[in-house]
């Protein structure tokens, strides 16, 4: 098998509505790898594992097995919870990424941080969730997002969530802590709120929505984790996570891009790489306390 794992059950269904099977989330991961890994390389990862499918019971996985081979690579980190520490698995290489496959891994979720200044994220996200199936909506609050940012001079990337949602991403100089970067998020989230308040909300509680899109400005910091790029999701049709033009985002349904369809999109290239703006230095009004 590729990347030198010893593949098992590959004809278990994982997604029983295409009737797509573990087989075929290894032959997406081992085509999508040279994509995948630049966004995983270095940063600690949790991912949600799903031994049966996505129709069976599932699991959040930060401690790496100890079965684990010993070429994978690990990285002990205070936990922030009843254990003293977490080893986190770190996926830089392709046999990491297929063994992490071969157990069932359909979502990888890294820290928006590298191990070389685990303090300071590479990005500032915004994660917009619009009520269940109303994808139009979610574009809507990304394009007002989009001309916040150009509010205060920035330029975010976007991807779709590979679920119901979108994501903002604004890459930024390693010079913000966590806790700086959330601030700046939250900032960016309430002044859309401003541009559009009964479409728009940063309310956490679902019952205090009243059916607007939630703005979650909260993924950011030590811990705090959200789906990859080019990540597969848990979701009918086996769709994955994928970057979009920001002018394309209106056609940018999540069902276009599953781990059938990617493989071909990206044998042209890159697009988290070309769309995405170089580092970028924060407004001090985002970031003064």
């Amino acid at each position: 098998m590729p990347g030198g794992v010893e593949p098992s059950n590959l004809d278990k269904v994982f997604w029983p509505g295409s009737g797509l099977t573990k087989g075929d989330l290894l032959a997406y991961f081992d085509r999508a790898a040279p994509f995948i890994l630049p966004a995983l390389r270095g940063r600690p990862l949790t991912v949600i594992r799903f031994p049966n499918g996505i129709g069976g019971p599932s699991f959040y996985q930060k401690d790496t097995p100890r079965y684990a081979p010993d070429w994978v690579r690990t990285i002990r980190l205070p936990s922030g919870g009843p254990k003293p520490e977490v080893r986190y698995t770190v996926c830089g290489s392709k046999r990491t990424l297929m063994w992490l496959a071969n157990q069932a891994a359909i979502e990888l979720h890294p820290w928006l941080s590298t191990l070389d200044r685990l303090d300071r994220p590479t990005h500032l996200v915004l994660d917009i969730d619009p009520p269940e199936g109303d994808f139009d909506r979610a574009v809507r609050a990304a394009l007002l997002t989009r001309d916040a940012l150009e509010d205060v001079g920035l330029a975010g990337v976007v991807k779709t969530s590979g679920s119901k949602g979108v994501h903002v991403y604004v890459p930024v100089e390693r010079r913000y802590d966590g806790e700086t970067l959330t601030r700046a998020a939250q900032r960016l989230a309430d002044h859309v709120v401003r541009r559009a308040p009964d479409d728009v909300t940063t309310e956490f509680r679902k019952a205090g929505r009243a059916g607007r899109v939630f703005l979650d400005w909260t993924r950011i910091g030590a811990g705090k984790h959200i789906a990859v790029v080019y990540s597969p999701r848990a979701r009918p049709g086996a769709t994955v996570s994928f970057p979009v033009a920001w002018e394309d985002l209106a056609g940018a349904r999540a069902e276009r891009f599953t781990i059938r369809t990617v493989p071909e999109l990206l044998a042209s290239g890159d697009p988290w790489a070309d769309l995405s703006p170089p580092p970028q230095r924060l407004p001090d009004r985002l970031v003064e306390p």
